[in-house]
């Protein structure tokens, strides 16, 4: 199993007087839902065609829309259409079809950690013709829902937001690092750490609304 994970720059929008500064070492350990993958490809490049950078692209939309987009990325949409909006991945972890591709944001963030955006892509449909987006993962702070939730709102702030996210059964070694929370039918998930005695997100996930975020093909992302 290997590590991937999509991450862009943001700039800290602390959410709720109650929530603390968080540190670095106690959310850049990111990981989540496990799963085998194979053929990791590390290519630390990027098109010398691209118009914008990843921070760039994220500047120009910061909206979170669950079940359906973070920033540019949007659930369905062709996966080629992603080189066009960013240039090649910085990584791209791939097997049977399937494939995480991430990239880095430029700068670190309010609190010194490495962001990225994380897309995780499959075969449209039975025709194994075209693959499109099935998922889409930020920690980054910059993106928001309507509600102003974003990485590093607290979970009391998220469960106001977000009635229905429910606790996604994990295990026990995954259970001691961080926990997820799911709204299964709006299509939004949540990584939740511990630090500073508060619970603090440190990943959005967006997928597609009515299916659990561990019904779709995850591997174990971790900040690189």
């Amino acid at each position: 199993m290997k590590n991937i994970i999509l991450l862009t720059t943001v700039f800290f929008a602390a959410c709720g007087n109650n929530t603390k500064q968080v540190a670095k070492d106690q959310i850049s350990d990111t990981s989540t839902t496990a799963a085998v993958v194979t053929e990791r490809k590390d290519t630390n490049a990027t098109s010398p065609a691209i118009k914008q950078s990843v921070d760039e692209v994220a500047a120009s939309n910061n909206v979170v829309i669950p079940g359906k987009s973070i920033g540019k990325v949007e659930i369905g949409m062709i996966d080629t259409s992603l080189e066009t909006l960013f240039g090649k991945p910085d990584l791209s972890d791939a097997a049977m079809g399937k494939a995480w591709l991430t990239w880095y944001g430029k700068k670190p963030d309010e609190h010194n950690n490495k962001t990225q955006l994380d897309v995780y892509t499959a075969y449209k449909d039975t025709s194994m013709r075209d693959k499109s987006v099935q998922q889409i993962r930020t920690t980054s702070s910059f993106f928001k829902t309507e509600q102003n939730v974003h990485v590093y709102s607290s979970l009391d702030d998220i469960q106001k937001a977000f009635p229905a996210i429910k606790k996604v059964p994990q295990s026990a070694d995954d259970a001691k690092k961080f926990m997820v929370y799911d709204d299964v039918n709006n299509g939004i998930a949540f990584e939740i750490v511990d630090a500073n005695d508060q619970q603090i997100c440190r990943a959005i996930f967006i997928h597609v609304k009515g299916k659990g975020v561990r019904d779709i093909y995850i591997a174990a992302p971790s900040i690189k």
